[in-house]
């Protein structure tokens, strides 16, 4: 019975067809609201993968390095033994350090990474976002036909010193000892070749980024060893407890780990912050819907003032009635979070398929809108629109229960 006075009266009929009308603009709000939340966190996602991937695609899933800064002289037997945790797929050397670039008087600091260019490719993407010459540390010959060790420049530091694939540049450190000695003793620097040019998306890092090889990092740091090992674990989103993991098996200190998560901690914390804050102003748009639905149903319990004191005195409870608008509430709260949901994921598919939104690929770092479909994002903005709209009939729906029969009938 209250499901089907309940439908009855959602569908209106003469004086109720403006009350009905509320109803149906109530459920468009609902509808519009979940539409724009799902979509707009799909695209923050996107965004977030797209950095994530470019991030852990200059820098591996995890590191371990040893406390203080101190260099490791093993590291052939340091990465047999990262390599025996299940969870590892690879693992790579590395030694990193502040230097400077100059080419035709042009200087800039820069950020100097030396790598093995053989394991590399097996724990980062760097060989896949080379876009000019190629991942050659050893040796590579000059325009001048000379042959330098090779090195590798973002394409942000390579635009900004003029160098190309062939050019000559100087790679120079200053190396403390700790005493009183000649200040030029400490400077070490080296002529190398570009062997090729990286583009990661993100300026920082095109911009301050060069790579060398091992040896080559070796003597620019005057390091007997390396920094650490890098490594490629089969979760990423676990990468933190891996490390932790890996740490363990080696004995714990002298050895601390950093996975991409800790490495760039205020940046996805600020991105997390940023669905919060979509996920909140953008909910809002179902909470006007929802007022919407309690001025329908306060309007659609004030015309049926007779027949809800007909109902009760025919045996109709409190409990009854309240149950008639909420559910009168409770399904135009449904069939806009249903559609809207829907129609969303498929707005969602279609882009992530067919890319129907570009973007410059010269401002930002893809050339499409990017959309990722989180299941946990749909399920809570169906969840959160349906109970915002269930919370709207109680008002309304108390009201109506207290509706004396004999005041209802004298009244009307």
């Amino acid at each position: 019975m209250e499901r089907f006075i309940a439908l009855r009266y959602l569908r209106g009929k003469r004086r109720l067809q403006f009350i009905s009308l509320i109803g149906y603009v109530s459920a468009g709000g609902v509808f519009l609201g979940s539409l724009v939340l799902v979509v707009a966190l799909s695209i923050a996602n996107g965004f977030e993968k797209e950095v994530r991937d470019r991030i852990v695609g200059v820098f591996a899933h995890a590191r371990i390095t040893q406390y203080y800064g101190r260099p490791i002289e093993n590291g052939d037997s340091l990465r047999q033994a990262v390599l025996r945790c299940p969870q590892v797929v690879s693992a790579a050397p590395f030694l990193s350090g502040k230097g400077s670039i100059e080419h035709d008087g042009a200087q800039e600091g820069v950020l100097i990474m030396g790598i093995d260019d053989s394991l590399e490719r097996a724990v980062t993407d760097l060989h896949k976002i080379v876009t000019t010459g190629k991942l050659k540390l050893d040796s590579a010959e000059s325009d001048r036909g000379k042959m330098f060790p090779g090195i590798l420049l973002g394409a942000g530091l390579a635009d900004k010193l003029g160098v190309r694939p062939g050019g000559e540049v100087v790679l120079g450190t200053v190396v403390a000892d700790g005493q009183d000695t000649d200040p030029m003793s400490s400077i070490r620097a080296g002529r190398y070749t570009c062997s090729g040019i990286f583009e990661t998306g993100m300026y920082e890092y095109d911009l301050n980024l060069v790579y060398v090889s091992i040896p080559s990092a070796q003597q620019l740091f005057d390091s007997p060893g390396i920094e650490g090992i890098q490594f490629k674990t089969t979760d990423l989103l676990a990468a933190d407890k891996i490390a932790e993991q890996v740490r363990s098996n080696l004995g714990g200190y002298p050895y601390r780990v950093i996975d991409w998560k800790n490495q760039n901690k205020s940046l996805f914390k600020w991105m997390l912050l940023e669905r919060l804050i979509i996920f909140i102003v953008i909910s809002l748009i179902i909470v006007v819907a929802a007022f919407n639905i309690i001025s329908s149903l306060i309007m659609m319990i004030l015309e049926k003032r007779r027949e809800i004191g007909i109902l009760m005195g025919m045996g109709a409870t409190t409990g009854n009635i309240m149950r008639i608008f909420m559910l009168n509430g409770t399904v135009i709260g449904f069939a806009g979070s249903t559609l809207g949901v829907l129609c969303g994921l498929g707005l969602c598919l279609v882009q992530a398929h067919w890319a129907l939104i570009p973007l410059p690929g010269d401002i930002y770092f893809i050339n499409k809108l990017p959309v990722l479909i989180r299941p946990v994002d749909f399920c809570a903005v169906y969840l959160a629109a349906n109970v915002i709209c269930f919370l709207a009939t109680l008002y309304p729906a108390w009201q109506a229960s207290r509706i004396l029969p004999a005041e209802s009938l004298r009244l009307d």
